[in-house]
């Protein structure tokens, strides 16, 4: 009995060994570890960026004239110029959830050349902006990489204006005029840091009023009201740090 016992305590050693033995002649497998998931997209950051398109400048001018000691009062057509708008911005966002908050400051060289308009005085009105700007706030909605936005804030705008006549010349320097700024656009970012947008704004600024005296003909004291606004469409191209 006792050489039976140990004769299958030898075999079941033995049995150990020979499939310890296997075990260690097979080849090993090795866990490869995950490969790590890209971050998720995020509005949040500072961003800055050019844009370039479609501008409008639009001048409403009402003359007028003391002639004789009478007021003569009339309302001119309205001046439209349509050109190119080049400009740089910056700004932040800050995403919660779905929305999206933020603040921009941008500017944008007008290249629209002048508007012209022979008043009834027989003046030649000239007008030109020369450039425009704008500080504002951003409220936006994110699809993930897509957005949707509205803007509105402070507006500014560089004007010039000339009035010439038969003997005379007046001339009015450029003068920085303030307004106000509404718009909507969308947003999609290619990547992690380089967004590509499209904007529409519009921009109503404070009128002047210019006068002068006119030399000639007994006309007194002529002048006009200038109101001045302009329409953008913009692309944009930004990079978010």
């Amino acid at each position: 009995m006792s050489i039976s016992t140990t004769k299958l305590g030898a075999g079941l050693a033995l049995a150990i060994f020979s499939l310890a033995a296997q075990a260690a002649d097979l080849p090993s497998r090795r866990i490869e570890p995950a490969a790590p998931l890209p971050p998720a997209f995020t509005w949040t950051g500072f961003y800055v960026g050019a844009q370039a398109g479609w501008a409008q400048t639009r001048t409403e001018l009402t003359a007028g004239a003391a002639i004789a000691g009478r007021a003569a009062v009339a309302s001119l057509p309205s001046l439209d110029k349509n050109g190119v708008a080049v400009g740089l911005m910056v700004g932040y966002n800050h995403q919660i959830g779905q929305l999206v908050l933020g603040g921009e400051i941008d500017g944008s060289a007008l290249i629209t050349g002048k508007q012209r308009h022979t008043a009834l005085t027989g003046d030649f009105i000239t007008a030109h902006t020369n450039w425009v700007g704008s500080a504002r706030l951003r409220v936006g909605y994110a699809f993930d990489r897509f957005m949707i936005y509205a803007t509105g804030g402070l507006a500014l705008a560089a004007p010039k204006s000339t009035v010439t006549g038969t003997g005379y010349s007046y001339g009015a320097s450029d003068s920085t005029r303030f307004g106000w700024t509404l718009g909507a656009g969308a947003e999609y970012a290619i990547t992690n840091n380089w967004i590509a947008g499209l904007e529409y704004r519009y921009s109503q600024f404070q009128e002047d009023t210019y006068t002068y005296p006119v030399g000639v003909g007994g006309l007194g004291i002529v002048g006009f009201k200038q109101q001045l606004s302009t329409n953008q469409v913009t692309g944009r191209l930004l990079y978010k740090f």
